[in-house]
């Protein structure tokens, strides 16, 4: 009996555990279930957030949730442990312009890069043959999702692996359509970052993500309110919130936008009612007023703050639900998300260099240009050096076609050779009047044989060759009379070249911060050596700008800048011009001079100051107040001989993801002149 009593006292622990394991399961059996359910809506979706703060607010549990598109993000995000507030910062603290497109980020550019990201609308990466890329967005949409992929990676950490969504914190599923078949496709597993990307894939917006013979978009087209998948992972209570427009009536119609949302709404409505009458809570929303694109400061503040009003309307029944459940209020475990640092995966998985070629469309309005189109094709050649081949085309008042063939013999080296063909139509003025008007070709020739760029740094030399042919040159008699001058020959020039540019502003067109200086020198010869059997013509140029921050929306920027050329039979377009906006916008002898709108001539040396200050009301607004004043002279002994040139202008521009859209009023001394300049698009 003795050697038996070791096996009955085990089988009785047993049955003790067993029978404590059997009483647990049961009590968990008996507990109900919370699921809540978050609805697609695009930008509408933040509200979600302000929603989430209310029930957290409440101590209000969440067992399951089941979410379609932006509502997948939130969702994702807060079923892996973010709180309320860590995504409210994250909303609020994001670039969406960049986010939504496949533009590279400026913290992986260099100077170059960077100008090129801020000249087009369009940058599309085109695959050449058939790629198959199983699980990933490659093609078939506006949008691939390059900017958005990390930000998802970083919202679902510690998750990045392939799991089971019901071992996060609060189980999770979201839903896609399957267009292959148009069937719904309901997440439970996998990786939880590719999921959510492909619940939010708009229909010829985002590419769709391919995965096992699917093609998977926007899961709103079969199911934008996902209740009946609350109930089906086994939720007792459902609470729902709902960020969907009501359908509009016929006088509220009038927009191609309107129509566009109605249609959009329509197509969402797929089992809305009856998961309506599934839900015990619908939370609705007030979006009145938002679109599915409205990312800004205000927007997004505003629906945040609607979502709380909105769940703070059920503020009662919230709690008399948590009431009848007797719940204990549990502390939630947390999780903080990195905002600025990439995981190693996405470092190292940031490429070297474009692997694929590249097409990008810039298009632009001013009020002196009227349209303008640009395109660019970018095609790496891969060889033991790799190497780039670049085309460019511009059409317009100034047509221009490119060519540049890049060797990279190593990542910041860059020797480049190109050849460029300008057609120029451009006025002149003087004193605020219009003298003449030059039509010309240039070809050029140019050979940087050492450009090595360095994130914020890059210096360049080399020698350029310079052929321009005058075609026209109409003007008063004594204008026409200089046709046969020298600095309006048909000639071509051999210069030298250098360069050095430095630029670490926050922003390329209206910085708060940071500093922006760039130097050139060239000398200019017919022969190598010698102008006309003279000593050469010497140039040098150079501007220095620096943004100083008052408070976070009013920053001021002085800045001091100048030309100065040296020769004699210097040609006309190599002159000096004052105006508009931008350096370089219609030759390279332009500096821009506030109150000047046109190319207002000047002489030889000229050298000018400006302070501008910037108001920023709210993220994509900006407001501006420049005042300028500078000397030219003919000889630089002479520069404070004749009248101090003064100018101001007010502006206003609006930045989007198309560029800056607003325009400028001034008036100067020089020009004794109103003007008024309107600019839609970015600068090219």
């Amino acid at each position: 009996m003795r050697r038996y009593l070791p096996i009955l006292l085990l089988f009785v622990c047993l049955q003790t555990v067993s029978g404590e394991n059997s009483e647990k399961a049961q009590q968990q059996r008996k507990t109900p279930k919370i699921g809540l359910v978050l609805g697609g809506g695009g930008a509408k979706g933040v509200a979600h957030i302000g929603v989430l703060k209310v029930l957290e607010r409440a101590g209000f549990p969440i067992d399951i949730i089941t979410s379609t598109s932006m509502g997948s993000i939130v969702g994702g995000a807060y079923a892996c442990g973010h709180s309320s507030e860590v995504l409210d910062s994250v909303v609020r603290s994001q670039d969406w312009n960049m986010l939504l497109s496949d533009r590279e980020s400026s913290s992986d550019q260099d100077l170059q890069l960077r100008e090129k990201q801020n000249t087009y609308i369009l940058t599309k990466a085109l695959t050449l043959g058939k790629k198959k890329k199983v699980g990933n967005a490659e093609g078939g949409g506006f949008l691939r999702g390059k900017n958005i992929t990390p930000l998802f990676n970083r919202i679902t950490a510690p998750y990045n692996d392939s799991i089971d969504f019901n071992t996060l914190p609060i189980r999770f599923a979201c839903v896609a359509t399957n267009i292959v078949d148009n069937t719904e496709y309901v997440f439970h597993s996998g990786i939880l970052s590719r999921a959510m990307r492909a619940s939010m894939a708009i229909p010829g917006v985002f590419a769709p993500v391919r995965m096992d013979g699917m093609v998977l978009i926007d899961g709103g087209m079969r199911n934008n309110f996902p209740a009946d998948i609350a109930r089906e992972m086994g939720a007792d209570y459902v609470i729902g919130v709902d960020v969907q427009d009501l359908p509009k009536g016929a006088d509220q119609l009038q927009t191609g936008t309107q129509i566009l949302g109605q249609i959009t709404n329509w197509l969402c409505m797929n089992k809305y009612e009856e998961n309506k009458k599934k839900t015990d809570i619908v939370i609705r929303v007030n979006t009145d007023g938002y679109s599915a694109a409205s990312f800004t400061e205000a927007a997004i503040d505003t629906l945040i703050r609607r979502g709380e009003e909105a769940a703070m309307a059920h503020w009662d029944e919230l709690v008399a639900l948590r009431q009848k459940l007797r719940y204990v209020s549990q502390k939630r475990i947390t999780h903080s998300i990195p905002l600025t640092t990439l995981s190693d995966e996405e470092q190292n998985a940031k490429p070297k260099m474009r692997k694929d070629p590249q097409f990008n469309l810039g298009v632009r309005f001013d009020n002196e240009e009227a349209v303008a189109l640009q395109a660019n094709a970018q095609m790496p050649i891969q060889t033991k050096m790799p190497m780039d081949l670049e085309l460019t085309l511009r059409l317009g008042k100034r047509i221009k076609a490119q060519v540049d063939w890049t060797l990279h013999p190593t990542h910041f080296i860059q020797p480049t050779i190109s050849y460029i063909y300008r057609n120029n139509d451009m006025d002149f003025y003087e004193y605020g009047d219009k003298v003449y008007t030059l039509t010309y070709d240039q070809h050029t020739v140019k050979m940087s044989l050492f450009n090595f760029n360095v994130r914020n740094f890059n210096v360049s030399i080399g020698a350029n060759w310079d052929y321009y042919k005058y075609r026209s040159l109409l003007g008063n008699k004594e204008v026409q009379q200089h046709l046969n001058d020298e600095n309006v020959k048909n000639k071509g020039y051999i210069s030298y070249q250098g360069r050095v540019w430095y630029n670490s502003e926050n922003k390329w067109y209206f910085p708060t911060s940071g500093v922006r200086f760039q130097a050139r020198f060239s000398y200019i010869t017919d022969n190598f050596i010698k102008l006309n059997d003279k000593v050469g013509i010497t140039e040098y140029a150079a501007m220095f700008r620096s943004n100083f921050s008052l408070s976070s929306k009013l920053s001021f920027q002085p800045m001091i800048y100048g030309r100065f050329v040296e020769g004699t039979d210097i040609p006309l377009v190599m002159s000096n011009f004052m105006g508009s906006e931008w350096f370089n916008q219609y030759t390279d002898g332009q500096v821009p001079f506030a109150g000047a709108g046109n190319l207002e001539m000047a002489w030889q040396n000229l050298a000018a100051a400006q302070l501008q200050v910037q108001f920023n009301p709210t993220t994509n607004n900006n407001i501006l107040l420049r005042v300028a004043a500078g000397q030219d002279a003919e000889k630089l002994k002479d520069m404070f001989s004749h009248r101090t040139m003064l100018g101001g202008t007010l502006s206003y521009y609006y930045t989007t993801m198309l560029g800056p859209l607003g325009g400028s009023i001034g008036y100067s001394n020089v020009t004794k002149k109103f003007y008024y300049y309107i600019n839609l698009g970015f600068v090219f």
